[in-house]
């Protein structure tokens, strides 16, 4: 017989006092986790967990219990090396979720973990961050207090919000906010894990990893990523502004697949063009391989194009060891890419004219470069560069106006000056089969040794200047077409945009003019001294006679003022050479000699002869600039 039931007035104050009781118990409980002697329990076991990991910690004064049983903990920092410098990570806020069918069988274990307002200071050329890198690889003996749920416990599922990361470079860039969510995703038994970002201005990346026979596979989706923060973290030598970034990459066992696109960034900067260049569209897409044991890899392919349509594009393949001393390989092939083509490329700040899309015929080359990693200076670099050239028969192009006679007006600091007439009705005008033969190897053997066989750019020299250590400057290297394109069409800016504009006028002549045309152009317009254009002018000037009759001297002498003329006219004026370029002079003699272009008895007479200036004395003007000169 059941038992009898309590009266319908005790049932009802049973139902209402329930939840009162129930009420205040939870309050109480949360009263006490919140109290003194649970907060020393949870830090004392917090602490040294997260030492075992990252090394020394400071773990602030926060102990927060949600009614759902949720704690919160903070801030966190991680100190740097650096004991001025600010904590290479700050968490101001650590929130623990538990995992309630975990409780109910008498485990502890985390759900999931929210970091909120997470800040990176990766420090000077990342060094922070990786030296905290190191130290979380570095085996540390697991603490007593350790958390059992770190033993065949299931991973939390772990929230990153607003986290900033910030570089020190040049200066100090950061790049945020941005929310990114890990959790472990298993699938038939094989370990995986699944992340997914929010990228700053809206972009979004998404990882996925599986352990596998055959090793790790995984992929990486990137889509819709403003480009030029993300780009700036690399502190690029010019300020990096708009543009869509997105890429794809797969990794199988130790083969990996890529690709990255970038649209419509813009470049600014003073050094590379007055105003900002763009839009600017490039992508790659490769495939790599590995062998660790063998401490080997290799880059089976990699196509970078340039342009909205992919109109240039270089094939390059490479190679890795490390094995002892890390070395590297790596060949880029420009395929054969017509002048129309190169110019669609570029974006219309960089175009020098578009008449010049008219040129006929294509250009292609290659470049090499291996050695250790850590010998800079001594990189093997080899490149090579062909020019399909114009021939009679073919129609006439937009530069074949420098094959006949034309009138120039130099470029100077006030702008355009004074009109020469480039042809013979010129009296000072010198045909080329008319110039010094001695004139013409100075000039060479000081400007461009390597003029009769390059195809307008001296790669030896180029690479001179690639494996010196970098710097702000745009510095040298021009053969004498790339200095007659400067001198034909462009300002005088010292930009990195017109040194592109040159690159691809230079090409223009080369395919355009025989090398003897350009030699003819290039001595009747460039300028010797104040005011003073062509070897005509600068042979009646500096010495009072007709150009096809200087001495070796002479010839030698105007030779080596062609990088700064009016600077060095100064010994015009004066009469005389200072020893300093007395010594110059008797050097490029000495070369002209050795290079078999004079005998030993021009090279001793040359020495010995006298250069008799027809300036005039200009004593004020040479004191005056002497000492700026030495």
């Amino acid at each position: 017989m059941p038992p009898p039931r309590p009266p319908l007035t005790k049932r009802l104050l049973v139902a209402c006092l329930l939840p009162v009781l129930l009420a205040g118990g939870a309050v109480a409980g949360r009263a006490w986790l919140e109290g003194d002697e649970v907060r020393a329990r949870v830090m004392a076991r917090v602490k040294p967990t997260l030492e075992s990991r990252l090394g020394p910690v400071r773990l602030g004064d926060e102990f927060h219990v949600g009614w759902m049983g949720t704690v919160t903990l903070g801030p966190l920092e991680v100190p740097a090396t650096r004991p001025e410098g600010p904590p290479v990570v700050r968490i101001e806020h650590i929130t623990v979720h538990p995992r309630w069918r975990a409780l109910l069988v008498g485990r502890i274990e985390a759900s999931r973990v929210v970091l909120s307002e997470v800040m990176i200071e990766a420090g000077p050329s990342g060094r922070e961050l990786r030296a905290l890198v190191q130290r979380m690889r570095a085996p540390r003996p697991s603490p007593a207090t350790a958390s059992p749920s770190g033993s065949g416990g299931a991973w939390p599922e772990v929230r990153v919000e607003d986290l900033h990361l910030a570089f020190e470079r040049r200066g100090r860039v950061e790049w945020g906010p941005l929310s990114a969510r890990v959790r472990r995703a298993d699938v038939d038994g094989a370990p995986g894990l699944e992340a997914t970002a929010g990228l700053p201005g809206g972009g979004r990346a998404e990882l996925s990893l599986r352990k596998a026979e055959s090793g790790v596979t995984g992929t990486l989706q990137v889509r819709e990523v403003p480009a030029g923060p993300l780009l700036s973290l690399a502190e690029p030598p010019w300020a990096m502004e708009g543009g869509i970034l997105e890429a794809e990459a797969r990794v199988e066992g130790s083969e990996a697949t890529f690709s990255l696109a970038v649209k419509g960034l813009s470049l600014r900067d003073a050094r590379l063009a007055p105003e900002p260049v763009g839009p600017l569209a490039f992508s790659a897409e490769g495939r790599a391989r590995w062998e660790l044991e063998r401490r080997h890899a290799k880059l089976e392919s990699l196509r970078v194009t340039v342009g909205e349509r992919r109109e240039a594009g270089v094939e390059v393949t490479g190679e890795a060891d490390w094995k002892q001393a890390p070395r590297f390989s790596l060949r880029a092939e420009l395929r054969p890419l017509t002048f129309e083509q190169a110019l669609a490329a570029l974006p219309p700040s960089l175009v020098p004219d578009q008449e010049l899309a008219k040129l006929e015929g294509h250009f292609q080359g290659t470049l090499t470069v291996s050695g250790l990693v850590a010998r800079r200076e001594d990189w093997e670099v080899k490149a090579k560069l062909d020019v399909s050239k114009r021939k009679a028969s073919d129609p006439p192009g937009p530069l074949a106006w420098l094959r006949a006679p034309f009138d120039y007006r130099p470029l100077t600091a006030e702008g355009r000056g004074r009109e020469l007439h480039i042809g013979p009705s010129n009296p000072r005008y010198v045909p080329y089969a008319e110039l010094p033969r001695v004139l013409v190897r100075a000039v060479l053997r000081s400007e461009d040794a390597a003029f009769w066989v390059h195809r307008g750019f001296d790669f030896d020299s180029l690479s001179t200047l690639l494996l010196k250590p970098p710097d702000d400057k745009v510095r040298g290297g021009s053969t004498l077409t790339q200095q007659l394109a400067k001198n034909l069409f462009l300002s005088r800016e010292k930009t990195y945009a017109r040194k592109v504009k040159e690159a691809y006028l230079t090409l223009g002549l080369e395919s355009s003019l025989s090398k003897e045309r350009l030699l003819e152009v290039y001595f009747n317009i460039i300028e010797w001294g104040p005011g003073i254009y062509g070897i005509g002018e600068a042979a009646r000037h500096y010495f009072g006679k007709d150009a096809r009759e200087l001495s070796i001297r002479e010839s030698a002498f105007l030779a080596t003022i062609i990088p700064n003329p009016v600077r060095y006219h100064v010994y015009c004026t004066r009469g005389e050479l200072s020893e300093v370029w007395k010594k110059n002079v008797d050097r490029l003699l000495g070369i002209l000699h050795e290079g078999g272009d004079i005998t030993f008895t021009e090279y001793q007479d040359a020495l010995d002869a006298p250069l008799p200036f027809a300036c005039g004395d200009g004593e004020a003007q040479a004191t005056e600039e002497q000492t700026s000169v030495e």
